[in-house]
């Protein structure tokens, strides 16, 4: 781990801060609870709440699967969020590039390096592009699975902290982060508020929270019936039954823009509109679904 940035760290559990050992692992002074760094990934999501999250990780394993992501290939990695002509998903990575450029353009404008906080961060794509780029990044996820989670950070020449955590238990000092951006993933937290609330404080002074490509909405109904949507889906495409949802699976911009107020900041949403036909294959959508589609883009707080 030696020459690259490690955050400070806190409990999960009982919130004592702490430095990181340089022999791999810490041990709480005040709880006991022992935390380790195993294959280049800080462990700090416990017995309990690893059993918890289980079910969703092993939803989530086979509709991804099923769906393709799970490349393996060390280059596709290395490119992301560049893909070739032929990739299923292209359209889905045009939207993230798209998202992606306005991170770039709207917040690490500075020449100087930044401390990010990359939560959700899967296969580590958005760490690995900020870490080339000089910045501190630290990288969080559930899943370390080596195709499609933190396991796949092998694949970079770069180095980057990679730390396994739930939203509800982040395992960090406060004040040390310049950004703290959510990766395709804030509509996953148990309750919004309270993980926006704990990351604010996370925050340095003057720094902004981001939230990149969470499917947004105006209204309530027009997210759970695409929630709904999804659930059949899984049912009759996947053959899961019992389908577990972690979340609410979609945002609202008045209930972030409510949260934002609550904090003292000031919120903005650039939307990323993708290629023509994909914007008129939404309004078809929208016709068919008798909802509104989702927006995709950069949400920020400062």
């Amino acid at each position: 781990m030696t020459g690259m940035w490690i955050p400070r760290f806190a409990c999960p559990e009982c919130r004592t801060c702490f430095a990181a050992g340089e022999d791999g692992w810490r041990m709480c002074s005040i709880c006991g609870r022992r935390y380790e760094c195993r294959d280049d990934i800080w462990r700090f999501l416990t017995e309990a709440r690893a059993a918890a999250h289980e079910p969703f990780a092993r939803q989530y394993r086979i509709v991804r699967a099923r769906d393709g992501y799970r490349v393996g290939a060390p280059d596709y990695y290395r490119r992301l969020p560049h893909v070739g002509p032929e990739d299923p998903h292209g359209v889905e990575w045009r939207i993230r590039r798209e998202t992606y450029e306005h991170l770039l353009r709207c917040v690490l404008r500075p020449a100087a390096p930044l401390r990010v906080l990359d939560l959700g961060a899967g296969n580590g794509w958005l760490s690995h592009r900020l870490a080339e780029a000089g910045h501190d990044v630290t990288a969080v996820d559930t899943i370390l699975d080596a195709a499609d989670g933190l396991g796949a950070i092998r694949h970079y020449p770069v180095r980057f902290a990679a730390v396994e955590a739930s939203f509800d238990a982040l395992p960090f000092a406060p004040g040390q982060f310049a950004l703290v951006v959510f990766n395709g993933s804030l509509h996953y937290a148990a309750d919004v508020r309270a993980t926006l609330t704990s990351v604010w404080r996370m925050l340095a002074p003057g720094g902004t929270l981001a939230v990149m490509d969470s499917p947004m909405f105006h209204d309530d109904r027009s997210g759970r019936a695409m929630v709904a949507g999804t659930v059949r889906r899984f049912e009759a495409d996947y053959e899961i039954q019992d389908v577990v949802q972690a979340g609410a699976g979609y945002l609202t911009f008045g209930s972030l823009d409510g949260i934002a107020k609550s904090l003292g900041a000031r919120a903005r949403f650039i939307p990323s509109r993708g290629s023509i036909g994909w914007r008129v294959r939404r309004q078809i959508g929208r016709v068919r679904l008798r909802r509104a589609p989702a927006a995709f883009g950069l949400w920020m707080a400062r």
